[in-house]
């Protein structure tokens, strides 16, 4: 029977009941909750309600609806209401003190004392009577409270406990299965745990662009929780054989580097169900170690199976073995990926996700059909295999939210696909529907922002880039965004920091040599130039090839803008000698001309490009319209004409 609380026995005026658990103490009767060092801790009415029940059931698991039924027993709210009154005891208290056990409920995990030793309401903790002075300080803190919580969030913009939420880091998983042609599980099941965690709206987690540095070489956990600004750190591993797989994680708190929770997943592969519960219960268990709450919808999203076909499912997760997406790159063009992902849509028709990754791979040939239409120094006017591959990507994401309107990634292809074409309103009506359906999904964030910054967004690329810092830490495209956004000093911070994990990375020296360079700081760009030249070069000794075009025009721009002449025609005298033997994207022309002060052969070079009606693809051509070079050159009118016409809607009022 659900015990009310209008049911608990009257007490007597000559005592109140006290319950004390950790450094707390509480007057059920004065409804006054108070901390070790005597000071009010303010709670709603409701949020009041439910630690007294939970002090009165210290110990046990209380179900949802028992709950539901004590807090609200003559009124039907919704289980939302539930979740934010203990959200709000948790913030009060911590969050040891009430525990979540996945799909039971709720459990009081402190020790109780209960005594029955002060006098009626009306006196403080000491015995001597509530002053005027007292109450009105507590109206007055209440008031501060509410005002400043209401200015935060009208800056901040951010949902409600984003800020807050705990933030859990999912290493690479170990492949432990005898054969080699298993390890596609192992890698792929890591990526479908983080999608899987990324469902609970109460937990950030740091995406798997970020998480893949630690595929090969792994520091101590507190130094990658410090890095990552991660709550929690997860292990695991995957072995599979003979139809059997054993998925084991284990939770590890970075602060002390013990384990916070344990557990071993065993199951039969015969049914794909299987492994989608090994998924759900792993993200259930992980939330409520972390104490966060999740919504019924969100369990259903969890446990429900992408596809009934075993065989579909396995190609899927082949397919995506490989495949990355986000920043400016979208690596689904290659052909094992369609190979694998067709297999799959053939084994099951209706398999949503498969239609959506589909979708993102005919997005990604059409973008390297595009950009090869750009290098080209005639391209094919009637080549209309770029506009044939967008259909096919349009056709393939509408299937997918037919079957599952819920699939951000699909939103994201069709803005994508509207932007291409021109039609700016619907194209982010799409992004806006991606990004509600996946708010932690740090790759289509990515991959969105790029088209804020296309589409003349800073604001709003700003606003979703802040979001995205926090999921995905350590990308460098993301550092690469900020500056394209404007904001140098973040772009700095984030690439510096990147350098801890990566420390002979060559593009991110070369980044930050190139905003050090165009912010005019000679005397720290150039160590930072030669260092990303000499890795560079090191790197490309074992390949036997040269430095790419792109490499040597940025890097001689930015020796350009620090005054060292000889290096500019040192590097430009090798980019000559690499575009006459093969296809140069013009835009790094026009970057070696400007380097050079071939002022003319670089305004001729934007003219030809301008002339083409396609929008700017690529970041070169968006450095150029935005002139994030700071480039004083640019801003002359005929170049402003050149930057309007060649940027369109991107082009800063």
């Amino acid at each position: 029977m659900v015990e009310r609380l209008s049911e608990y026995p009257a007490m007597s005026s000559a005592g109140s009941q006290i319950y004390e658990f950790g450094d707390y103490r509480v007057d059920a009767i004065r409804r006054v909750l108070t901390d070790g060092d005597g000071n009010r801790v303010e709670l709603t009415g409701k949020a009041f309600d439910a630690l007294i029940y939970f002090l009165r059931h210290p110990g046990i698991v209380i179900d949802r609806s028992t709950l539901l039924g004590a807090l609200w027993p003559d009124t039907v709210v919704e289980e939302n209401n539930l979740n934010q009154t203990v959200a709000a005891l948790r913030r009060a208290l911590g969050r040891d003190y009430i525990t979540t056990v996945p799909r039971r409920g709720y459990q009081f995990a402190a020790e109780v004392r209960k005594k029955a030793d002060l006098p009626s309401s009306g006196s403080s903790r000491d015995g001597s009577p509530l002053s005027r002075k007292s109450v009105v300080a507590s109206v007055v803190g209440i008031v501060v409270v509410v005002v400043a919580y209401v200015i935060f969030g009208a800056i901040s913009k951010a949902p409600v406990g984003v800020q807050r939420a705990p933030k859990v880091a999912v290493l690479p998983c170990d492949n432990l299965s005898p054969d080699a042609k298993d390890a596609y599980l192992a890698l792929s099941l890591h990526q479908e745990i983080l999608e899987q965690l990324g469902k609970l709206g109460g937990l950030l987690v740091v995406s798997r662009s970020s998480m893949m540095n630690y595929a090969d070489d792994r520091p101590p956990v507190p130094e990658i929780a410090e890095l990552l600004g991660a709550t929690a750190v997860m292990e695991c591993s995957v072995r599979y054989s003979a139809g059997r797989v054993i998925v084991t994680a284990q939770l590890i708190d970075p602060e002390t580097d013990s384990q916070i929770w344990s557990q071993s997943f065993p199951g039969d592969l015969a049914d794909v169900s299987t492994v989608i519960n090994i998924q759900a219960e792993i993200a259930t268990q992980v939330a409520g170690a972390l104490g966060v709450d999740y919504l019924p919808a969100e369990q259903q999203r969890l446990e429900r199976a992408p596809t009934a076909s075993l065989d579909a499912y396995a190609e899927y997760l082949r397919a995506k073995q490989s495949v990355t997406w986000g920043g400016y790159s979208i690596g689904y063009s290659n052909d094992d990926f369609h190979r694998h992902i067709n297999k799959a849509i053939e084994a099951d028709p209706d398999f949503a996700l498969a239609y959506s990754d589909r979708a993102i791979g005919h997005l990604s040939r059409s973008m390297d059909a595009l950009i090869s239409h750009h290098r080209a120094d005639e391209p094919d006017a009637n080549n209309d295999a770029p506009g044939q591959v967008l259909s096919l990507a349009r056709q393939d994401a509408t299937r997918a939210l037919d079957l599952d309107p819920t699939i951000g990634r699909a939103h994201a292809v069709l803005g994508a696909v509207e932007h291409v074409l021109g039609k700016t309103e619907s194209a982010h009506s799409r992004f806006r529907r991606a990004i509600e359906s996946s708010p932690n999904d740090a790759e289509i964030l990515s991959f969105i922002v790029g088209f804020y910054l296309r589409g003349g967004q800073q604001r709003e690329a700003l606003e979703l880039l802040a979001h995205i810092k926090r999921l995905d830490p350590v990308d460098r495209d993301v550092g690469f965004y900020f500056y394209l956004a404007g904001d140098r000093k973040t772009a700095l911070q984030l690439l510096r920091r990147m350098l801890k994990l990566n420390p002979d990375d060559a593009y991110i020296h070369s980044l930050i040599g190139y905003c050090l360079a165009i912010d005019g700081m000679a005397e720290d760009a150039e160590p930072a130039l030669r260092l990303a030249e000499e890795l560079y070069r090191r790197n490309l000794q074992v390949s036997q090839q040269g430095l790419s075009p792109g490499t040597l025009s940025t890097l001689a721009y930015s020796y350009s803008r620090i005054g060292l002449a000889d290096d500019v025609q040192r590097l430009s005298e090798q980019f000559k000698q690499v575009s006459d033997v093969a296809p140069v994207h013009p835009m790094r022309r026009a970057e070696i001309h400007l380097a050079l002060g071939n002022v003319d052969r670089a305004y001729d070079v934007l003219s030809v490009i301008a002339e083409r009606a396609l929008p700017p693809f690529v970041s070169l051509e968006l450095d150029f319209v935005l002139n994030t070079y700071n480039d004083p050159v640019l801003e002359e009118p005929q170049f402003v004409a050149l930057r309007r016409k060649l940027g369109g809607e991107a082009f800063p009022e």
